[in-house]
This record gives C-alpha cells, structure tokens and sequence, in this order.
C-alpha cells in the first residue's frame, strides 16, 4: 500500500485472493491482543463520556471498539462475495499485573466481571504457572470463563481441573483454540501437545459424521457441530520452535488454520502450502492485531481440509483510537470501567504499616540517585527473600512517599509504576564486586536528575563504603554481606556463592547490567539470573509488608548505613586479580579469576601410616594390606617405587600398579596387597619404608605435581605366642550343654504328657514348665561361654560376652519367678482352706510378679547393654607379648551397678521363694508344695557359690580352668534345679495309689461309698489300717477333689460362655459327692472304737469342707455371670 497509513493503523500485510472464486468462501477474524483491563492507572479518565481525553484511550474498551468496526466493515464488504460467512474470535488474556486488579475488592476475579459477564468473552489464556498457584479466587473457577493451556498437565485434585481446557471450542465461531507456553521447562513437548489436540478436535469431527456429509459444516441428521481446524498461540522465544511446530502440524491430515507466535522473524503472514499460517505478532499491550483468512470450502460443503485463500494483517494502536471508533458503544463500556476503576480507588487494600516515608521524586530531584533511601530498603528488603543479597536501580524509584501508619497498595504502585519481576541466580564475591564496582564508578551521586545517576543500586543483605572523591580507578573501599548464622556483617569474600535477587529490568534491559547478571557469570557455580513470573514486584512488597503485619513488627524507615562515602580511605578493594599477580605456589585458575594455591596433594593418603606384624617363626609369609584414598579434588597418578627386599606385593590383585601406574579420581581408593616374606629376618623387630610416587593429574602451572607418599611395615619374629584358648575342653563344655538341656527339653515334655496326672495337676503344670523354660534358657549361657578368638573375630566374642548375662539373669528369673509364683499360689489356697475362706487364685494372677521381675531384669540388661557393653579383651599375662589371655569385660564403670541391681533383683527372687517353701512346709503333701526340695536345691547352690566363686578367682588367667568352672556352675544350676523339683513326683507317680481311682474323681453321688467300701477290704485283707487313718486318707481326698474340681471349673469357664451350665453341674456333682462322703464317714465315726472327740473333729471338718465346696460353686458361678 503506497497511501500513508492512518495513525492508529501500525502496518498492514496482505496477499492477493484468488481470481476465480466458484467455491463458498468462510471469513475468520482472528484478533489478538494483551492489552490489560483499564486504560492504564485508575485515576485516570475520570470523565468517560468526554471522548476527546487521551487517558481513557487502551485497554478492553478499546480492543472491543475495534473489534466491532472491523468486523462491520467486514459484513459489508462481504455482500461483494457469495456464500460468505463471517467468524470471529478474540481470547483475551488473564490480566493480573497491574494496579487496578490489586486495588479491586475481587481482584483477579475482576477479569471475569469484565471479559466475560460485560463483554462475553468465554475463555482467557494465562501462563501454566498461575494455574499452579496457591490462593486460586473463586470467582475464576467457572466454567463460563475457563482458562486455555495445551501443555499443562494437571493433577486431578487441582482446583482449575474441571475449569481449564486444553482445546478451546467457540461454539460462536466454531473455531477451536489451542495454546502453547513455554514459559515452564517441565511442560510437556509442543508437537506431543498439538499432535494430540489436532486428533481430539478430527475424533470430534468423525464422530459428528462431518467427515461423511456434511452440508456447510453442519451434519444435516443431527444438530451437532462440524469445527474447523485450530488456531494455534505459541508463547515461546524462538524461531526453531515455531518452525518445528508447523512442520509437525503439516504432518497431520487435518493441519490447523493458524499458527502466531509471541517472539520469532516471520512479521508478514505466510501461507505455507495452502493450509497453515505462520505468523509472529510482538508482545505489546498497547497494540490489537487483526487476522483475516478467508478459507475456501471443499465441495461437500466440509471445513474439516480446507484451503486457504488469502490473508490479510493489520495492526492498531489502542492508545490512538480515532473518533470514528469511539461510538455508543464504546462509551458505555468507558462508563462500565469507570465504576470498577472507583471501587478499585475506594477498597485500596492496607498491605501493612511502616514509619514515615519521605518524598522520593519531584521535579529534578532524585532522593535514591544521591545514596541509601528508605522507598530502595523497603523495595530490596521485600525482593531478598531467601537470597542473600538483593539490589535494584534507582531511577524507578519515585513518589511522594505516605505518612507513618498504614500502606495501601496505591502506595506501592505510585513508587514503582513500572511492572517488574524477581531475578534471581548465584554469583561469586569476585562478581559481586564487579556490579558495585561498576554501579559506583558510573553513579554521579547527585540527588538531582542526570544520565547515569540511575546507576547506582539501592541493596538488602550487604553494605558498601566508597569515596567520591577519586576520580580515576575504583571508588569501592569495602563491601560487607549479611550473615545469618553469625548474625553480622562479614566481609565479601572472592570465591564464596551468594544467592542474589534483582528486578527483571536489571537483568534483561538496564545498561550494562544484563551482561554483568547474565554472560558475565561464567565462574564454577555461578548461575546467570532467570525470571519468575509468578508474581510482580509490588506484590513481592505487599506480601512482604503483610507478613511484618502479622507478627505486629511496622517497618522500620530510617536509614541503615548501606550507603557511607568515606572520603578517608583511598584504598580500595583489591579483588581483580590477574595471572600476572600470582604469587610463589600459587597458580592462575581462569574459571574463578583467581589465584588459587598449588595443590599439595595432603588428602591422597594411606589408610594406615604404620602396619605391624607380629610372626612366629614358623610362618614363613604373612599377608598385609593397605589402602589409599584419594580425597581431593584432582586425579593422581600412582605408581610404585621403592619397597624393602622382604615386601612381595602380590601381583594378582595389584595387576595394574605393578604394570606401571594406575589413575586414582577423586574419591577412589586402591588397596595394596601384600606379602611379607621373613625368611631372612632374625627375631626381634625390624622396621622400613614403602615409597610410592603421585603425580597430580591437571593444569597447575608452576606447580609441583610430583610427590612421594610412604607408609610402614613393623614385624615383629617372637617365640610362639600362647593364646590359652579353650579348644581342647571345649567339647566338654559342648556336652555339659547337651545333658542339661536335653534335661530340660525332657522335663517339658514329660509334664507335658502327664498334665491331667493328678499329682501333677496338683503341682501347677504351667509353672512347672515355665521351670524348664527358665533353666534351658540359662543352660544356654554355655554357649557363648565356650566361645573365644580361636572360633569367632574379637567383635563376635564381644556379642558373645555380653550374650552371657543376658541368658544366665533371665533364665534364673524365670526359674524362680515361676517357683516363687507356684508356691505362693499353693500358700493361698491351703491357706484359706485351713482357715475356713474362699479365695480364688487364677493363673493370670500369678504371672503378673512374674511378669515384672523379668521386665525388671530385661530393662537393667538394655541399660547394661547400650550404657557400658561387656567387650572382648586380650591382654598380655606378667608382660609377656606371647602369653595372652581373653576375657569379657566393660570398658567403664556402670557395670558394676548393673550387676548390683540385677544380683540384688534375682536374690530377692530366691529369698521370696525359700519364704514361701518355709510357710508351705505343714500345708499338706510335700509333692505338691516342694518345700523340703527347694530347700536342698538352694543349700547345694550355695554350695556351689561358696567354692566356685574363689575357684573363678583363682584361675582368672588360665582361661581353660576357669572356663571349665564356670560350665560346671551352670551346669549343676540347672541340673540339681530339675532334678530336685521333677524326681520326688516322678517317683510318687510311679507308686500304685492306696484308694481306688474312682474314690477320687468327681463322680456321680455315691462313688465314695463305692471307694470306702473298697477299701474297708483291702483294710480287712491288710488287718492293720485303723479307722483314724482311713478318715485322714478320705479327708486328704477330699481336699485334692475340691481343689481339682475348682480348677476343671475355672478352666472350663474361659472356654465359652456355653460351658456355664456344664460349670454349675459339676459343681453339683463334687458338692453331692462331698456330702456322700460326709454321711459315709459318720456312719463310721458312729462306731465304738472311734473316740468321741475324734468323731466331732472329724465331722465339724467335713462340714466345713462341704460348705466351702458349696461356696465355692456359688462363688465361680457368680464369676461366670459376670465376666459373660
């Protein structure tokens, strides 16, 4: 177009349509825009009706207003065409960086009041990190106004899921929308994504049979919708990408309508074989692009492969918006913003308090441009975050400051108006002294307008002192950086990485500072700055400033000393070094502009320094190896150089280093192995060196890389060493083991067997078994008794030795507790029969000491164990390096109290259960009580302690007799223990019984009659049993019947609540037989020979036991009801 373009039109592009034009022709209008909400600040355009005011020009009223005319303009123009239809699509962009939506009560959610509820837009697009976002406004998650992002995969618990669309479809235009961001490296793939939405939209398609016959883009069987191919909005800076994409997209069958991207070189429209346009569209918010294609239609009426026959692009200024374009409509969307733009002024949220702000700007003057000011503190405190160091320009900085009290987010805003984001990276001291170097050689410190004073950067986190009075050369004298842990300012360090955060002005615009954030840091760690979006820079205050709130904490205004010009000092900084300035051992390290010190090689080390060998002269080689490391930061060359005659190293293992030499990287290590050959060394000791050299690997110019590193073989040729291990009396010890746990095994099973004997039924099998259990458990301290160096490593003895005390106090608490706890239960029942009460002893009641005597003891060995451990010692005997011994013992002295505790816990044990043996003595059979046996079995063990005890002190350094002793101890612990409790009732069981059997089981009424009558037989065959004996045979009887009857009962009440009936039967039954046997016995009380104050005895104690046999009925019923 030759003729000049009107000032609002900023270019125009278009190519020529076709000559022929027999096909209908389809008319998409594509317009593109990222203006914001509003003209520009709030306050602005206060009157909307007055047209002429250039402050109301921008933002959505405008863009709507073009829309409209263009699109007008087209319907007219589009008589001169056949069959045409006209489509149009407009998706605005989500505007959340300025003043205005802060300000307004709803925020972002304002953007839906305005695109979608006035000017009936259905969809925006945003970047993929907003919808990541905590703090998501409620009035956005609305599926009337969904967001559009292509490459973003969201969880399914995410809030937007249901409200975000990979593919928009406009149901208006029947154009579809597809949108991809770059903005995010952990998106997926743009072809993946585009592939996959052009296969979504042909499915669609397919399935509303628009691929069959379609008549206008409409299936004429149903009502459904044929959609044309996609427009497609990349957001990414780079031409390759876009290139890529389209070719993906021409791959595909149904290829999209258009693709227009954010940043690329293909200004002009381009039809690319006559299905896809490429166009790139720059990032302005002040300009409205208008895309029109005009699409040929394919002869079945079908939109789904369709041939484009024209473009045309033409660009508007928004802020030169011609009269022409200001109608009544335009008006009105003018006076619909003015509203929301005064509820924005009236909300102006408080973000928090600080103390007074001074005025920063007005007319020529610039407060920040002459040093520290308060507005640059509050701005880089808010942008340091978790970095270290934070600065900013100061020719942003303006406004007439606020009063102390509240801030409001006007404030912020009228000191920045600018929108900036956070810059942030890591950078060396050396780099952080080039920025301020160059911030205070160009700053003219003057608080007055020039054309460098700009430079000088206002800081968080560090402190500079310059003088400006050196003209020529470095003003900076000293820079200092905050120090968390120690709470201080520390001086800058060359080499040290420091976290900095700057605005996205510093890094991608202002002078020479994008080159000094960006290419410039190029030393190992440093990392150039990189941009968050996420977030503008006001908002970084606000939400700083919140955060002071809600600790309570006003910012602090007044000024901190960041800023000092001492004009005193004129020497400065000294951190620029060059190859030329290293000194002796150092050398010139190019990636860290740095003369670093000439590697030593102190952490390439052996393992051992020192080897000793101690060989009887017998051997005639002996293995040795030792390893070394590699701990620095470089590789080393290793090989071997010297060694003594009597050093063979092994060639097998040290293949490579043998070859020649072998590289060691950092971190590795190599073990050398070898032999000591001691056929010509003579006893005694001899001692020598074996040398190896290092060269470090790398480019240390001027350095010394070659270095020898040594270590020491000491052998020692004595006579032969006498370990007094106890192999040869092991095997007794072995066998000592076997009898006194087969012992036990045999015992448990044997009370196994016979349970239900009534003798043994009588004598508690549980704890009788519990017995065996505690005396196989401390027969099993021979074990870890027999063991020593010549079977196991000395940290296997050590587990050994402390194996010992573990298995000897438990097994002897659970030996005693069970007999502690079996004798008390006998003492409480034939206690309350001898005094005529009833009293229930249960199993479960008597487990409970029994339980805590074993806790107590289980604890004191934790204890033991953790606090002071018993370890495996070898010790030379009278001096003698070849006469040693091994033995257990703590290294501290805690032991001794945990012996203490555990001697004294188990003695009263012993004490309790001899106590109860003593009172148990008179109380019936001694083969149910054991009392006369316990006795004996506690004599020999004290026996046993008074001559083994010394006999262990005398042979402490003779390991075989000790050993030996100590086995036997254990040994006749454990046997004696089951052989006094088990043989005395092995013996009563293997005698015939003097009353029949039936006169003893609790059988139907009259079984005693049956008995008495039986045995006045065997008594009239005998000649010599007298009636007073028969009567305390029959009442002993009785006694066993209602103990065996209580614990059938008690027993048979756990089962089931079922067995309750047979429970009170039985009960019947023993009570019945009571008093048969009672009445039986009078009968023969009644005869002559019976005296009459035996007959009374006699009857009043039958009575009394039928009673408590009653009683007793009654008492477990009532326990059966209630634990039911």
């Amino acid at each position: 177009n030759q003729e000049p373009l009107p000032l609002h039109v900023l270019r125009h592009h278009w190519s020529s349509p076709r000559k022929n034009r027999t096909m209908p022709i389809t008319v998409l209008n594509v317009f593109v825009s990222f203006a914001g909400l509003l003209w520009g600040d709030p306050r602005n355009c206060l009157d909307p009706t007055n047209t002429a005011d250039p402050k109301c020009n921008g933002g959505l009223a405008s863009v709507a207003s073009i829309i409209r005319k263009r699109t007008m303009m087209d319907s007219m123009n589009s008589a001169n065409y056949k069959n045409n239809n006209s489509h149009i699509l407009h998706i605005p962009k989500l505007d959340r960086q300025n003043k205005f939506v802060q300000m307004h009560p709803s925020g972002l959610g304002v953007n839906k009041v305005i695109s979608h509820d006035h000017f009936q837009w259905n969809a925006f697009h945003a970047p993929p990190y907003f919808f990541l976002r905590k703090g998501i406004p409620q009035q956005l998650l609305s599926k009337d106004f969904v967001g559009v992002v292509s490459n973003l995969a969201l969880s399914p618990t995410s809030p937007w899921s249901p409200f975000l669309e990979s593919v928009y479809f406009d149901a208006k235009s029947r154009m579809t929308f597809v949108h991809l961001d770059g903005r995010d490296p952990a998106l997926r793939s743009f072809e993946e994504c585009l592939v996959a939405a052009l296969d979504y939209i042909a499915k669609i398609n397919e399935n509303n049979g628009c691929y069959i016959n379609p008549n206008a883009g409409v299936n004429p069987n149903s009502n459904t919708i044929c959609w044309l191919p996609p427009i497609v909005f990349l957001f990414e800076e780079s031409q390759d990408v876009l290139d890529t994409l389209l070719q993906a997209g021409l791959k595909h069958d149904h290829p999209p309508l258009l693709i227009y991207g954010e940043a690329g070189e293909i200004y002009t429209p381009i039809i690319v074989e006559d299905k896809t346009v490429v166009v790139t569209l720059l990032h302005d918010y002040d300009t409205v692009s208008h895309l029109r294609i005009e699409v040929v239609e394919n002869e079945n009426g079908s939109y789904t492969s369709n041939s484009i026959d024209s473009v045309n692009l033409t660009q508007f200024n928004a802020k030169e918006l011609p009269m022409e374009y200001k109608d009544e409509d335009y008006v009105k969307d003018l006076v619909f913003l003015r509203s929301l733009a005064d509820e924005a002024v009236k909300n102006d949220p408080k973000v928090g308090t600080s103390g007074f702000m001074p005025m920063t700007r007005e007319g020529s003057w610039r407060m920040c441009m002459g040093g520290e000011c308060p507005i640059g503190n509050l701005f880089t405190d808010a942008l340091r975050g978790d970095a270290d160091i934070a600065f900013q320009g100061s020719g942003g900085l303006r406004g007439p400051g606020w009063p102390a009290g509240p801030v409001h987010v006007s404030d912020l805003w009228t000191a920045l108006p600018f929108v900036n984001y956070r810059c942030a990276g890591i950078m060396s001291g050396v780099s952080v002294f080039q920025l301020l170097n160059h911030s205070t050689t160009m700053a003219t410190f003057e608080s007055t307008k020039t054309e460098f004073g700009d430079r000088l950067l206002q800081m968080s986190g560090m402190r500079m002192s310059y003088n400006t009075l050196v003209e020529n050369g470095t003003r900076l004298m000293s820079v200092d950086v905050w120090d968390e842990e120690v709470g201080d300012y520390l001086p800058l360090e060359r080499l040290k990485l420091y976290k900095f955060a700057t605005t996205s002005w510093m890094c991608n615009h202002f002078g020479l500072y994008p080159q000094l954030l960006g290419s410039n840091l190029q030393m190992e760690g440093e990392i150039p700055g990189t941009l968050d979006e996420s977030e503008t820079f006001q908002e970084i205050v606000a939400d700083y400033l919140t955060e002071l709130a809600k600790l309570n904490i006003t910012y602090n205004t007044s000024l901190r000393g960041s800023h000092v010009n001492d004009t005193q000092a004129f020497k400065p900084m000294a951190f620029i070094q060059t190859k030329d300035s290293c000194q002796l051992d150092y050398f010139w390290q190019s990636k860290k502009l740095s003369c670093l010190p000439c590697p030593a090689g102190k952490n390439v080390k052996f393992s051992d320094e020192l080897i000793p060998f101690l060989i009887v002269p017998d051997s005639r080689e002996f293995s040795g190896r030792n390893v070394l490391y590699n701990r620095e930061l470089f590789n080393v060359t290793l090989a071997p150089k010297s060694a003594p005659s009597w050093i063979v190293f092994n060639e097998s293992s040290n293949n490579n280093l043998m070859k020649g030499s072998i590289v060691l990287q950092p971190g590795e290590s190599i073990a050398i192995n070898f032999q000591v050959d001691v056929s010509n060394l003579a006893e005694g000791t001899t001692r020598s060196t074996v040398s190896f050299g290092i060269v470090i690997d790398g480019d240390y110019p001027g350095c010394l890389t070659d270095l020898d590193i040594n270590f020491d073989a000491l052998v020692e040729l004595r006579s032969e060493e006498n370990l007094n291990q106890i192999d040869s009396i092991r095997p007794a010890g072995w066998t000592l083991l076997a009898l006194s746990a087969g012992l036990a095994i045999y015992f448990y099973a044997w009370t196994l067997k016979y349970r239900k004997h009534r003798i043994l039924r009588a004598s508690q099998p549980m704890f009788m078994q519990l017995i065996c259990l505690g005396v196989f458990i401390m027969a099993l301290t021979i074990i870890p008794l027999s063991i020593d160096d010549s079977i196991a490593s000395p940290e296997g003895c050590s587990i050994a030795c402390m194996a010992i005390p573990w298995l000897c106090a438990i097994g002897f608490s659970v030996t005693f507790t069970a007999l502690l706890g079996k004798l008390w239960r006998i003492h409480k029942v034939m206690y309350a029969a001898q005094t005529m009460q009833r009293v229930v002893v249960l199993e479960r009641d008597v487990l409970k000491p029994i339980g805590i005597v074993l806790t107590l003891n289980l604890l004191l060995l934790l204890c033991w164990t953790f606090i002071d451990p018993v370890i495996w010692h070898r010790e030379m005997i009278d001096g003698d390096p070849t006469n040693t011994y091994g033995y257990c013992e703590s290294e501290g002295k805690p032991y001794i109290v945990f012996i203490s505790l555990l001697v004294l816990l188990n003695f009263c044990a012993i004490a309790l259960a001899c106590e109860r043996a003593y009172r148990a003595r008179k109380m019936g059979d001694d083969s149910y009580t054991e009392s006369r046996w316990v006795g004996v079995a506690c004599l020999s063990w004290i026996q046993l302690a008074v001559i083994g005890i010394p006999v262990l002190l005398l042979t402490r350094y003779t390991p075989v007799a000790a050993y030996f002793v100590q086995v036997a101890m254990v040994f006749l612990i454990c046997v004696s223990m089951l052989l006094f409790m088990f043989l005395p009732k092995m013996r009563l069981m293997s005698k015939p019984p003097s009353v029949p059997q039936s006169s003893v089981r609790a059988g139907s009424p009259g079984s005693f009659g049956n008995g008495a009558g039986a045995e006045r037989g065997a008594g009239n065959s005998a000649g010599d049993l007298s009636r007073e004996s028969m009567l305390k045979r029959r009442i002993n009887e009785l006694e066993i019947l209602l103990v065996e009857s209580k614990r059938d009962a008690m027993a048979q009440s756990k089962s089931s609540i079922a067995s309750a009936s047979t429970v009170d039967r039985q009960f019947s039954d023993a009570t019945a037989t009571a008093l048969d046997r009672e009445t039986s016995v009078e009968s023969e009380l009644a005869e002559p020979n019976v005296s009459q104050t035996q007959s009374k005895s006699a009857l009043i104690f039958i009575d009394s036991m039928a009673q408590a046999a009653e009683g007793e009925s009654n008492r477990v019923q009532e326990g059966i009801r209630f634990e039911h």
